[in-house]
């Protein structure tokens, strides 16, 4: 998973729309899909996702949810009904391996060579400083 920020969500939208992304933005409205783990084989998982996280005060904005190819939401069970945004991005991102296990490692050669280079580097960094 590559996480990468944009000075303006107008930035964001172009560079998702040119590089092929299918805009996926969390949402707890009624027009939301949910990402239910038992659903395999029901929801279509395009070649690219860009998963949009809004903020846990107010969620994501109108702009980003107006540009949405799809808006989703996980399930939950009791009473609760939203996460904190770090637990709602792990859960989200592996409700997706549950729905597609063919997304685990989907990646070249070339793609998991630059992606190790770049960690490493910034893993040894930590570990020097």
């Amino acid at each position: 998973m590559t996480v990468q920020d944009f000075a303006t969500t107008e930035e964001c939208i172009a560079f998702c729309r040119k590089e092929g992304y299918k805009l996926w933005v969390t949402d707890l409205s009624q027009e939301a899909e949910a990402l239910d783990i038992y659903s395999s084989g029901q929801i279509e998982m395009p070649e690219k996702i860009a998963l949009v996280f809004g903020t846990e005060a107010v969620g994501a904005s109108t702009l980003m949810l107006e540009q949405a190819d799809k808006r989703v939401y996980l399930p939950l069970r009791g009473y609760a009904d939203s996460l904190n945004l770090s637990v709602a991005t792990a859960l989200i991102t592996q409700a997706l391996f549950f729905i597609d296990p063919t997304l685990i490692g989907a990646m070249s050669e070339v793609e998991r060579k630059s992606l190790r280079t770049a960690w490493f580097t910034k893993l040894a960094q930590q570990r020097i400083l």
